[in-house]
């Protein structure tokens, strides 16, 4: 059984911050503070197999807060998740971003994803992958799941998919119908 799994959400949020020398106080203070920040309270001494996906991904998202990086990495966190949970956590996501303002590189595949949690969308190309295009979000803040339905998220959302339909048809690995 890996590691993190037999460590409750509390201990795993401690244990970056253990690995770095922080005193235990400080620590558990610190992990509190971020469980508390994603929504976790109650939830101290659950185990990961007790928890759902998304508050495994909260979970993790503490942990990674917790260890205060400049960057954070998320590589498709929410690729697992149903599409609720999915929506529900790209909420959270932004609710976490505005209380702690950490840049975030995120990265997925999914084009509306991208756009509602997003500054600036990178659209890359296919093999091998370079920069296609950059698309700054002018979208304001806060966003709702409404936001989805807007005639500027929509407009933003068409752009990226032309974009990304050109790779395909580059790529020769599916064969799309022309309009």
């Amino acid at each position: 059984m890996p590691h993190c799994c037999r460590r409750t959400v509390a201990k795993n949020v401690i244990y970056g911050l253990e690995l770095r020398g922080a005193n235990r106080k400080e620590a558990r203070e610190r992990a509190q503070r971020y469980i508390s920040l994603v929504g976790l309270e109650g939830f101290e001494e659950a185990y990961p197999h007790e928890l759902s996906g998304g508050m495994q991904q909260r979970a993790n998202l503490a942990r990674a807060l917790a260890a205060d990086p400049e960057i954070l990495l998320m590589d498709e966190p929410f690729a697992a998740l149903d599409a609720q949970t999915r929506e529900f956590m790209q909420q959270e996501l932004l609710k976490v971003w505005s209380q702690t303002r950490k840049t975030v590189l995120f990265i997925t595949h999914q084009i509306d994803e991208a756009i509602f949690l997003a500054d600036r969308v990178v659209v890359m190309s296919t093999r091998p992958g370079r920069i296609k295009a950059i698309f700054d979000i002018d979208i304001p803040r806060p966003r709702t799941l409404r936001t989805k339905r807007d005639p500027v998220f929509l407009k933003y959302l068409d752009d990226i998919w032309v974009l990304i339909e050109e790779e395909v048809r580059k790529s020769g690995q599916f064969m799309l119908d022309e309009e």
